[in-house]
């Protein structure tokens, strides 16, 4: 598909609408960890997640518009910064995961820890080839993990788990777009409408997350 530019005041932005979509996106994360209290060890994780998220798709929005202004050696660098960038908040939703399960103290310590080699093995991956299709991937089992562990937790009458169900099948939706890569317009591609999508679906993810972080739901 043809990139798509736009100048501004003489200075070309390239892929303007994936930009636009990226900025609206980690304005909303910015903003959802700044809502969420971190007086509760759950609302902490999910704390984080939206924190990682926002610095993950600023850089994205850094990365695709800036692209003409670097090198293609730059260029690699940046797009592996962007790609590691995104593993912090996968990383921390799977420790909300196991912070929700109901798991001894013992066990979720092991889980916690068996998390954290599967998330350096990751990052040591995507390093070595830096490809999105890992990060795609990656984002896939943990958005499957999530849907599991909140599916099992609305059955028992959580409140917040629904939303959160509701919000990351929506969000899976943007793995299948860009996947199949359907786009409407040049200025509308599947970049563009997968980033629209998760816009919709972590809204709906946060009015659930600031539900089930509150105190008084146990972990």
């Amino acid at each position: 598909m043809q990139e798509t530019s736009f100048n501004l005041f003489q200075f070309n932005i390239n892929e303007p609408m994936t930009v636009l979509t990226n900025l609206v996106m980690s304005i909303y994360c910015f903003y959802f960890y700044s809502k969420l209290g971190s007086n509760h060890k759950l609302g902490y994780y999910w704390r984080l997640f939206f924190l990682y998220m926002a610095i993950s798709t600023l850089v994205g929005a850094l990365t695709h518009g800036l692209k003409n202004h670097f090198s293609s050696n730059e260029f690699y660098y940046i797009w592996l910064f962007m790609n590691l960038a995104s593993i912090p908040a996968s990383y921390f939703l799977l420790q909300a995961n196991i912070q929700l399960s109901k798991w001894d103290e013992v066990t979720k310590k092991k889980l916690s820890i068996a998390s954290a080699i599967v998330t350096l093995l990751l990052a040591i991956m995507v390093i070595s080839v830096n490809q999105f299709l890992l990060i795609k991937v990656n984002a896939g089992l943990i958005i499957l993990i999530t849907l599991i562990t909140h599916f099992q937790t609305y059955k028992k009458g959580i409140k917040g788990s629904g939303w959160i169900v509701f919000g990351f099948a929506f969000s899976s939706l943007s793995i299948l777009v860009h996947t199949m890569q359907f786009s409407l317009h040049t200025y509308f591609n599947y970049k563009d409408i997968s980033h629209v999508i998760m816009n919709i679906g972590l809204y709906i993810i946060f009015l659930g997350a600031i539900l089930k972080s509150q105190p008084k739901i146990e972990a």
